[in-house]
């Protein structure tokens, strides 16, 4: 009976690939060159997995409810209800509170 080293087995985490999907935020020509809209745009392509991953750290591991935060946060920024930064890394500060704050909320 072979015995393994703990010590050298090499641990490996899943690693999830999040995808963005823009088919799922509306495309309203109103907001189309809109600011908000190319500032959020930028963060989402770029920071999705982090604010999804934040949301799941907040809401006990569940993907799909953390991902329906972040699908509704955008929502509501896209509809004017929240207000963003043009500056996207302010913006993805403020989203990644906002998230914080409706997930423990």
């Amino acid at each position: 009976m072979s015995r393994t080293n703990r010590s050298n087995v090499r641990r490996s985490t899943p690693s999830i690939e999040l995808e963005f999907h823009p088919e799922l935020v509306p495309v309203d020509e109103h907001f189309a060159g809109h600011p908000t809209r190319i500032v959020l745009e930028a963060v989402l392509r770029s920071h999705r997995w982090q604010l999804v991953s934040v949301a799941r750290q907040h809401l006990g591991n569940e993907r799909r409810l953390a991902e329906d935060v972040v699908q509704d946060l955008c929502l509501e920024v896209l509809e004017g209800h929240l207000v963003l930064s043009t500056d996207p890394t302010e913006a993805l500060d403020e989203l990644l509170r906002e998230i914080i704050a409706r997930c423990d909320g």
